[in-house]
């Protein structure tokens, strides 16, 4: 007679360094850059807005899953750029609400490690329970599972049958790298793209010479690097975290080898970092800053991007990932949109009803006219199919 699976016992702890690495490792078998180092350096940056906290799930004394959450007082209107965040402002306090967000704040799209054979619905059946009884300890209003892309199909649809509520969410994007040289990449690009960019490059060029660095170590200049991070980050339309010194000082120290910094000095001056994350093929520009005053007069977005991707290429990088929002120049760049969604439950039947209500109103794509536009298209091209085929 076949001897019967012992049941997983879930067990919640609130730092990653009460998991032992080489399980951490094991579990997340796709060995995610954003992996070990990456959530050990966010918890050690003591990010004001989140709680951390990772979901473990046991059997016969090994570790089968683990999860790694965070808590936060979340708004809606996070979700939404420009203009209408300014006039959802006087909404806050109805579209506030404390959540539980399975996965993590920083990182491109939803990780969670669990043994190859272990089944999922099982798995979630036990989970989730544990899951509401900590939420609820914690005065929490709602549970989320946070940017799941196609990777993580199933597990959306089983989040479906129990009653969660899919949202689009800031989708991230990714360019994969064919060309072999800058000159063939360029020359891939739509006629005026092409124009431009070089354009700003020759402008820049007659300006200044700009000099880029690569350093793994910036404990003499972290001043100026968190300087520019602020410029960027007061400027931005959406802002989901803060930042802290400590999360650049250490990010190098956490995920050696991996993290990379890009310095790009004027002269004797630091007016740009691209802080960079690179293993195998995989290349993601992950925080960038610049200096306020010299941003348009040398484009340092476009500078440094091109150095970036050429050094992509000339080290057999095959896949650059620009991030999320600001989607304009990364389409005009050749950037693919990766869909990414928020699947939520709040335990308040009318909370509940309000983010069902709000979820297709907040849509990004009805909010950004870039992905407004491309939607549209999308949409021309299947009625043109549909009328061909009739």
């Amino acid at each position: 007679m076949r001897k019967s699976k012992a049941p997983l016992t879930f067990t919640i702890v609130d730092t990653i360094r009460d998991i032992p690495r080489k399980d951490w490792d094991n579990l997340f078998s796709a060995n995610p850059i954003e992996g070990y180092g990456y959530h050990r350096n966010i918890e050690e940056a003591h990010l004001k807005e989140f709680s951390f906290g990772y979901l473990i799930g046991e059997r016969n004394s090994k570790i089968r899953v683990i999860i790694p959450f965070f808590i936060m007082n979340f708004s809606l209107d996070t979700l939404i750029p420009g203009p209408i965040h300014k006039w959802l402002f006087k909404l806050k306090r109805f579209l506030c609400m404390k959540v539980l967000f399975l996965g993590s704040p920083t990182t491109e799209e939803f990780y969670f490690g669990i043994a190859r054979h272990e089944d999922l619905g099982a798995f979630l059946n036990k989970a989730l329970p544990r899951i509401y009884e900590f939420a609820k300890e914690n005065k929490v209003s709602t549970v989320a599972f946070n940017n799941l892309s196609s990777k993580n199909k199933f597990l959306g649809q089983a989040l479906m049958r129990r009653n969660f509520i899919r949202m689009e969410s800031l989708a991230t994007t990714m360019i994969e790298i064919k060309a072999k040289s800058l000159e063939e990449y360029l020359a891939s690009l739509s006629k005026n793209m092409r124009k431009d960019i070089k354009r700003k490059l020759r402008r820049s060029a007659e300006q200044t010479e700009l000099k880029t660095e690569i350093r793994e170590n910036i404990d003499d200049i972290i001043d100026r690097i968190y300087e520019l991070y602020l410029n960027n980050f007061t400027d931005a339309d959406v802002r989901f975290e803060t930042l802290t010194p400590e999360f650049f000082k250490n990010i190098c120290r956490n995920m050696p080898g991996v993290a990379k910094f890009f310095i790009t000095h004027d002269k004797n001056k630091i007016v740009a970092f691209n802080l960079c994350f690179v293993e195998n093929d995989l290349f993601i520009d992950k925080f960038i800053g610049f200096d306020k005053n010299l941003a348009r007069k040398y484009h340092l977005y476009f500078t440094t991007f091109c150095y970036n991707f050429d050094w992509c290429i000339k080290n057999g990088i095959h896949y650059y990932q620009p991030g999320t929002t600001d989607y304009y120049p990364k389409i005009r760049l050749g950037a693919k949109l990766i869909p990414l969604y928020i699947y939520a439950k709040a335990f308040n039947p009318l909370l509940n009803t309000l983010v069902r209500l709000t979820a297709k109103w907040i849509e990004p794509k009805n909010i950004d006219s870039t992905l407004r536009e491309i939607e549209e298209e999308k949409e021309k091209k299947h009625l043109k199919q549909k009328l061909f085929k009739r």
